[in-house]
């Protein structure tokens, strides 16, 4: 049996290991599960150097459809330019000719008509090129994998200096590029890339700041952002043949990985960081927004599909991913996931795995669980310290895999004790039957009164053996009835314990004609001398006069009683007073009682069993389900009513939430 055991928990530390070192899929995501809740709950830095002008569906609306012509982006840069900013970076392609420039469509027409119209219009792309050579504008390319008929000579804009091995071999790839029109990229200050890297499930985690598009190194739109805000014509990158070491300016270490990625640290973006187009082309917006901060142009607006989901649970307009970027580069704050903490992250996974399995077998389950839970919350506190430097380790799947070694190792354990827990098992059974008879004998005391129950019917269904819901009614004489109906905080036997307490007190006092607030009184007194652990009980107590065809009664803490006439109109009584038991009282007037005239009426009284029971997999029966149930029937009949819904609450099998408990009161003039 032992050298079966150290077989099988080797298979199992095998197993682990071979996974976490393949790292298939299912893993990877088990990674990003961590990490986008460390993103999510960690971030607390706020980005506070850029400013998007956004597209929105407001400017949209006012402006019109989109793409604009382009002498309104030359209004926005124009009003941008009034308050300095660093610079202007578009996350939008202005890869075709102006389809609504009026120099173009009178060309078109001239042509057309074979006419010389003799008007003079404006040339929106040469207003539009003007404004981006009197501005510091930032264009974007994007890389494009398959193959591009449209033959484009835009070159980078970006210097580069490289050492070592070509930068190209680690970066992000792709064939073709989609670009600006040459004149207007040539007017460019500079062009960086807005391709979107998304993981595989749809999240952007990480971007390339360096890519390989159409045979030529591009930087990032972040960071050829970052390289004319702060005024550089260089970069710096050094490679050897394990992939980048190093991407740098003057100004600026870029902290990237072996394939010039970053992987962005989302902090807090707030509303104030975006602001209108439409707001910026009427120069109606707070300038202090754009004075020296990092300018992004891009759209929010749904119908130009450019949303992403990122890291930390949002779903945002592509061109905030570009802002993250350019705060992560500005303040050198990216999560650093390099092959230093992968080395750290594998040497945790296989201490913690050797550690959990050889615990069980060494000391008692009881102490071995604690010093499991120990050294997991060990684990995962030790990675999110590391995580406030910057630094990311995954504890999930590490600690998945502790537990399920563990598990396991606790498993064998489990067999060498079996001895003990069929003892305990045994034990269990004869508790088991202890309570059956609880049950029974508790039964035992809920009333049988036929002469009674031509007014008053009541049901009690536990949801255990013993039931923490109880009922009683009591005929002191020939004109009056004294009834109460309680829940007790909890099932069980300690439940019923109370449960029986309290009828004892109700009984006795019921039997002497006691008055329903001074009842109430040494009710809620004894409640509160006999409860454990602070336990109380809802009561709906009172007394019927059939003379009078009056009700007398009070409601501590219970459900609404449901008053029903006839004609099936319905009426609650809410409680005003709190619950018995918990606290005590020295006076009965503190129990001020209600008198209703209940002729012709059904009183029904429940406790939450029947309202939170299931009529049908995971629906509750409700007060407006019990209602409609009602009017079915059509009966006021409480003992009809009563059945029927008991009988919906437990024909399906399903599992009660609660006992389930109701008593019904009807005099009907006829009596």
């Amino acid at each position: 049996m032992i050298d079966r055991k150290y077989i099988y928990l080797g298979s199992v530390f095998l197993f682990l290991t071979i996974i976490k070192f393949i790292n298939p899929p299912i893993i990877q995501k088990i990674s990003f599960i961590n990490y986008d809740f460390y993103q999510k709950v960690f971030n607390r830095s706020e980005v506070k150097d850029v400013t998007i002008v956004d597209i929105d569906e407001k400017s949209i609306a006012k402006i019109g459809q989109f793409p604009w012509r382009r002498d309104i982006y030359s209004k926005v840069l124009k009003n941008l330019n009034l308050h300095n900013p660093k610079a202007i970076a578009f996350d939008i392609v202005f890869s075709e000719e102006d389809k609504q420039n009026p120099k173009a469509l009178l060309s078109k027409l001239q042509a057309d008509s074979d006419q010389l119209i003799d008007i003079e219009v404006i040339d929106t792309n040469k207003i539009f090129i003007n404004s981006i050579k009197n501005s510091k504008v930032i264009l974007p390319i994007l890389g494009e994998p398959g193959d591009n008929f449209v033959n484009n000579n835009s070159k980078p804009k970006l210097r580069l200096i490289t050492k070592g091995e070509n930068p190209k071999n680690f970066i992000y790839k792709f064939k073709n590029k989609i670009i600006s029109l040459e004149e207007i990229s040539s007017a460019a200050s500079g062009i960086g890339s807005i391709s979107l890297i998304q993981g595989i499930d749809g999240v952007i985690r990480s971007l390339p700041v360096l890519y390989n598009i159409d045979d030529k190194i591009w930087p990032s739109l972040a960071l050829e952002t970052v390289r004319i805000a702060t005024g550089q014509k260089n970069l710096l990158v050094k490679s050897d043949k394990n992939g980048i070491k190093l991407i740098k300016s003057k100004k600026n270490i870029i902290p990237s990985d072996q394939n010039a990625v970053i992987n962005v640290k989302y902090n807090k973006f707030s509303k104030d960081n975006y602001v209108s187009a439409v707001d910026v082309i009427n120069n109606d917006f707070d300038h202090k927004r754009v004075e020296n901060k990092i300018i992004l142009i891009g759209s929010s607006a749904q119908a130009l599909f450019d949303i992403v989901k990122i890291s930390n649970g949002k779903t945002v307009p592509g061109v905030e991913v570009h802002a993250h970027i350019i705060d992560n580069i500005l303040n050198n704050q990216s999560i650093l996931k390099n092959i230093y903490t992968q080395s750290t992250e594998n040497i945790i996974f296989l201490f913690l795995i050797i550690f959990l399995i050889f615990i069980p077998m060494k000391i008692k389950p009881k102490f071995s669980i604690s010093v499991f839970i120990g050294s997991v919350i060990i684990i995962n506190l030790s990675s999110i310290i590391i995580y406030q430097f910057n630094f990311y380790i995954d504890s999930l799947f590490s600690s998945i895999a502790g537990i399920t070694a563990f598990t396991i190792s606790l498993y064998f354990r489990y067999l060498e004790e079996n001895s003990i827990a069929i003892e305990n098992e045994k034990k269990q059974s004869i508790l088991k039957k202890e309570r059956e008879i609880a049950g029974e004998v508790q039964k035992k005391l809920f009333p049988t009164n036929k002469k009674i129950e031509k007014y008053i019917f009541a049901k009690n269904t536990p949801a255990k053996d013993v039931s923490g819901d109880y009922y009683d009614y009591y005929q002191v004489n020939d004109n009056e009835i004294y009834f109460i109906l309680g829940d007790v905080t909890g099932k069980g036997i300690k439940a019923g314990i109370l449960m029986a307490n309290a009828a004892a007190v109700f009984r006795s006092l019921a039997k002497m004609n006691s008055s329903v607030a001074k009842t109430a009184l040494y009710m809620n007194n004894q409640a509160k001398d006999s409860s454990y652990q602070a336990m109380f009980i809802t009561v709906i107590l009172g007394r019927i006069n059939l003379e009078k065809k009056e009700m007398e009664f009070i409601n501590m803490g219970h459900e609404p009683m449901m008053i029903l006439d006839q004609k099936f109109n319905f009426e609650y009584v809410k409680s005003t007073l709190p619950p018995m038991g918990l606290m005590p009282i020295k006076d009965e007037s503190f129990f001020k009682t209600t008198i209703m005239d209940i002729s012709d009426k059904t009183i029904l009284i429940y406790t939450d069993g029947i309202t939170e029971g299931y009529v049908d997999e995971g629906k509750e029966l409700e007060v407006a389900g019990l209602e409609n149930e009602i009017k079915k029937l059509n009966s006021t009949s409480p003992e009809i009513i009563i059945n029927h819904a008991t009988k919906i609450l437990t024909d399906k099998g399903f599992p009660l939430r609660d006992d389930i408990t109701a008593l019904g009161i009807k005099i009907n003039n006829s009596n």
